[in-house]
């Protein structure tokens, strides 16, 4: 738990020269309506005898610096707190809590006009250890002025703030008084906002604001920073200061945000408009927007923004309710250099991030922004869209702009231009898996109380030995059993003081195989003192980063961190990759000297690193599904209702039977050889008294479900996660290829959780699987001529992108990209063929805008096997082909497309399947 603010907790904003307040122990006012507090309004307000309501404070006039006003814990009021005043960069003001028990509590009655606090123009206030509910505006804090200083919320809870959108009551009929008298657009449970008439580019309102420890649920939205009077969203001149505002709220700190159903109108749950310097970092928003609106919904809108940064956070389940948008992150409006890094995206109907610039908006922008090193999954699927869409609907000679590089990326698809998109990106090294999302660890997601679930450990260097910490459920922590450091949290970590001491997340590779690592650490203590911390990445006990020394953090750097990316990392099973810190004690200084510069203190060596380890080879393995966020890209259930409600294992598929046949089923085809890939792991807990799961599936020659093609398996009633390991080749029928399977984890009603389906074997595991047949995977950067992938490319052959220099106005014939093929050079794939006879079915554009004609020749194994070159038409357009049959033997065998004709002509090539 927090413990209450007192002097010393915070300091300076170091980065920006902004100073959190600190409180001296004078001007205390106690406030308890608790029966037996002896309180009276007409008291002194000490805790002997307190103020019972809060009308003596909102009486009281303007606060001065050092004053603290103090709730009683355990009790509640519905009253709105009127707050004034101005504390110092020394003396801060803070509203706090005292004694024993819940937080004190603020309920209103939910009327359109109810505010739980309303602080006006204030400098150097703190919120502290508060519950808010049923307001229009929870904690509201409010500027007409410019130029103060130092805001900061710690440990707040607000839920059911709700009743205005758009200024009106519910979004209809007239504008509410209260409302644009507060310029409250949107309700907030902790809300920042204001009036202006002019103001400079060089002015702001408030700077230095803090928020750490929020939780919110059941609002509209939980957190929302928006200095923009009625009708000003779309205005690029905002109080004539020749800019769109983002100098108005500035150097921002958004830490441990926990925000999941925010289920009232559904706009949004997270606000971010006319902010500059800023990052969100640590933060859990699940299950947001849960219902439809007639605008759209999104988790985090972002608008007027200048250099922000939203880092080591999870954004998962945005839900299909039939709205437009569903995406977790809304590049809306006037956006600047702002950056999605390493965080999670999952299950969203929508995409992960929309990057707009939409008409009817003059002046708009959308550049220089940025998305890095995430993680993606399951993202897109209701809406067909991928992870990172672009919609330029304003002006194309004006594109949107950004870097898209080193993604994680587990979807069909990666980029979706839905107008005049990507022309304006750098796209670098984004990887596509295509096995499931179980070959994807993302550290804050799977962090757990025991120790190697999910693959990660949770340890100490002790001189030199790696020694596991223990969990304290109470504080949801790793730390020693008899000391406060070293500590783990789901995205912290803390060493101790001595510098041969290290603090490791640490991950066991369960298989062997190739991995790619991502991540970036940032110092999130935010005091700026002592002088920074060092990390590094170890395999089995030897450093593999930095290439040499250690890698120092900068005390205070919340806003950048220092990053990696590490590709085609060989592991063995067992293998360990450690993520350690460690306090960077400056050699040869005595405890004493450390301490006094801030240096050796836990509290000041607190960095928020969220690391990723990806799996992009796995030879024993042909799929790991890992229904991260509760959910598997192409899975079907059927028979049970899932749910990803707050409390259900966001790891696992949350299934409540409704009948006595719940199942699953999976995407189709699977391709898989069944005399290779003979072992099917399903890890699943039971809360029913079921003793029986079965496993069926079909296969190219027998396409039919039927019990004869069924394996039956024993599992345990009332039982947690259990392992079970299916023989499907015990089943004669488990041959050739097999292409589809329905997984019934039990046979009764009731829950059972699937956390893991994974089928493996030895030898060549697919048959007939063509991969990347439309050429997503490589990410072109406009156009890449011999990208490395699945698709090998000779001479000037590559993979472009539509609006790109090659190909104009002409669009894929599937997804975003297309091989290109210019004179006789090729594009072939190397890939397992059951013997028999195939034909390859695919799609043929002529390049128009640079050129001559082009057709292509068909080979296998370097046999051409048409007779007449594919031509597409001279005018453009894809036309679908189908080759000739040809017969193969069983094994491996190599298609290949060539150019017909030498010279400078060029053919573009989509759509490519294995039939």
């Amino acid at each position: 738990m927090i413990a209450a603010l007192t002097a010393g907790t915070l300091a300076a904003l170091a980065l920006t020269g902004v100073s959190q307040p600190v409180w001296a122990a004078s001007n205390t006012f106690y406030v308890n309506n608790q029966t037996g507090s002896n309180c009276s309004d007409a008291g002194p307000a000490t805790q002997a005898q307190p103020w019972c309501t809060f009308t003596p404070i909102n009486s009281h006039g303007a606060f001065s610096a050092g004053d603290q006003i103090l709730l009683a814990r355990g009790a509640t009021w519905n009253q709105q707190m009127n707050l004034s005043g101005s504390g110092t960069a020394s003396d801060g003001i803070s509203v706090s809590a005292y004694g024993n028990g819940d937080n004190p509590k603020i309920s209103r009655n939910g009327s359109v006009d109810d505010r739980g606090i309303k602080l006006v123009n204030g400098d150097y206030w703190s919120f502290s250890h508060l519950e808010v509910s049923n307001a229009a505006s929870g904690i509201l804090a409010f500027y007409d002025t410019t130029g103060h200083n130092g805001l900061s919320f710690t440990d707040i809870y607000v839920h059911d703030i709700k009743g205005v959108i758009y200024y009106a009551a519910n979004g209809t009929g007239d504008k509410v008084a209260s409302a644009v008298a507060d310029n409250v657009r949107n309700s907030s449970g902790i809300q920042i906002t204001g009036k202006h008439t002019t103001f400079s580019a060089s002015d702001y309102f408030i700077r230095g604001v803090r928020m750490d420890n929020i939780s919110g649920d059941h609002n509209l939205n939980t957190v929302g920073i928006d200095m923009l009077g009625v009708g000003e969203q779309i205005t690029s001149n905002v109080g004539g200061s020749g800019g769109a505002g983002a100098n108005m709220v500035q150097d921002v700190v958004i830490n441990h945000l926990a925000s999941h159903h925010d289920n009232w109108q559904c706009d949004e749950a997270l606000r971010l408009f006319t902010v500059k310097h800023a990052v969100i970092m640590n933060s859990d928003l699940n299950d947001e927007a849960p219902c439809w609106n007639v605008g759209g919904t999104t988790t985090v809108i972002l608008g007027h923004l200048e250099d922000v940064s939203i880092v080591n956070s999870m954004f998962t389940n945005v839900n299909h309710t039939g709205s437009n948008d569903e995406n977790a992150l809304d590049f809306e409006i006037f956006n600047n250099n702002v950056r999605a890094q390493n965080s999670l995206f999952a299950n969203t109907a929508g995409s992960a991030m929309s990057f707009l610039r939409l008409g009817g908006r003059p002046g708009d922008y959308s550049t220089n922004n940025e998305a890095s090193s995430n993680v993606m999954i399951n993202n897109g699927v209701a809406q067909n869209f991928g992870p990172i869409l672009v919609l330029n609907g304003a002006d194309a000679a004006s594109p949107i702009t950004g870097t898209i590089k080193d993604n994680i990326n587990v979807n069909r698809n990666f980029l979706y231009d839905q107008g005049n998109g990507f022309a304006g990106f750098s796209t670098t090294n984004n990887t596509t898996l295509s096995n499931g999302s179980g070959d994807v660890y993302f550290s804050a997601a799977d962090f757990s109380g025991t120790q190697g679930l999910n693959g990660w450990s949770y340890q100490s260097l002790n001189g030199n030995k790696y020694v596991d910490l223990v969990y304290d459920a109470a504080g949801k922590k790793w730390t020693p059993s008899d000391r406060s450091v070293p500590e783990i949290t789901q995205f912290d970590q803390n060493p101790d003081t001595s510098a041969a001491h290290w603090v490791a997340r640490a991950w066991t590779a369960p298989s062997t195989g190739t991995v790619s690592l991502r991540g970036r650490i940032l110092k999130s203590d935010n005091t700026g003192k002592g002088n920074g911390i060092l990390a590094r990445i170890t395999k089995n006990g030897k450093q593999i980063w930095p290439a040499s020394g250690t890698q120092a953090v900068a005390a205070g750097d919340e806003y950048t961190g220092v990053n990696y990316v590490l590709d085609n990392l060989s592991v063995n099973a067992g293998d360990i990759i450690r993520f350690e810190t460690n306090s960077g004690k400056a050699q040869g200084g005595t405890d004493a000297q450390q301490n006094s510069s801030g240096n050796g203190k836990a509290a000041y060596d607190q960095a928020s690193w969220t690391p990723s380890v990806s799996y992009t080879s796995r030879p024993s393995q042909a799929y790991n599904w890992g229904f991260n966020g509760g959910h598997e890209a192409g899975w079907a259930v059927y028979g049970a209702a899932s749910s990803n409600a707050p409390g259900t294992d966001l790891s696992a598929l949350n299934l409540t039977s409704s009948g006595n046949d719940p199942r699953i089923e999976s995407p189709n085809p699977l391709h898989l050889n069944a005399a290779a890939a003979t072992t099917v792991t399903v890890r699943m807990s039971n809360d029913t008294s079921s003793t029986t799961g079965r496993i069926y599936f079909t296969t190219t020659s027998s396409p039919g479900a039927s019990e004869s093609k069924a394996l039956p398996f024993t599992v345990k009633p009332h039982s947690g996660y259990t392992t079970y390991t299916i023989d499907m080749a015990s089943n004669p029928l488990w041959t050739g290829e097999v292409n589809w399977m329905r997984v019934d984890p039990i046979d009764t009603t009731g829950k059972t959780n699937i956390d893991s389906i994974v089928v493996s074997g030895t030898g060549d595991l697919y048959v007939n699987r063509l991969l990347d047949g439309s050429f997503e995977d490589q990410s072109a950067n406009f156009y890449t001529y011999r990208p490395t992938g699945v698709w090998q490319y000779s001479g000037s052959a590559g993979v472009q992108r539509n609006h790109s220099a090659f190909s104009g106005t002409q669009g894929a014939a599937s997804g975003q990209q297309t091989a290109f093929i210019q004179g006789t050079d090729s594009v072939k794939q190397t890939l397992n063929l059951s013997a028999g006879s195939h034909t390859v079915t695919f799609a043929v554009d002529q390049r128009t805008n640079n050129g001559g004609a082009q057709a292509l020749d068909f080979y296998v194994d370097g046999a051409k096997i048409n007779t007449t070159p594919f031509t597409p038409p001279s005018g453009g357009g894809f036309r679908s082909f189908t080759t000739p049959s040809f017969t193969t033997t069983a094994g491996q065998h190599t298609i290949q497309f060539v150019g017909a004709n030498a010279g400078d002509n060029t053919a573009f090539l989509d759509a490519v399947a294995m039939h």
